[in-house]
């Protein structure tokens, strides 16, 4: 089984748009102060939810999403 994701999909350019959700990470305000609380499930799901809605295509953000999210892979199958 594959190991979740949970490690933040932050890439540090919080700016939110008016429906509450990051225009880099795609995560809404509540998902990012709740990140720590949640569970590893949900951290999950936000992590498919952000890769299909801002980790699609060749802009610095949604490569900067794709290396984030890679990284967390990899980091989550050494543990």
């Amino acid at each position: 089984m594959t190991p979740l994701v949970t490690k933040k999909p932050c890439i540090d350019i919080c700016e939110f748009n008016k429906r509450g959700e990051c225009k880099a990470c795609g995560r809404t305000q509540a998902e990012r102060k709740q990140w720590k609380q949640l569970p590893d499930e949900d951290k999950q799901a936000i992590w498919e939810r952000v890769l299909v809605s801002h980790g699609q295509g060749k802009s610095a953000q949604a490569k900067a999403l794709q290396k984030r999210y890679r990284k967390a892979v990899a980091k989550a199958h050494v543990k």
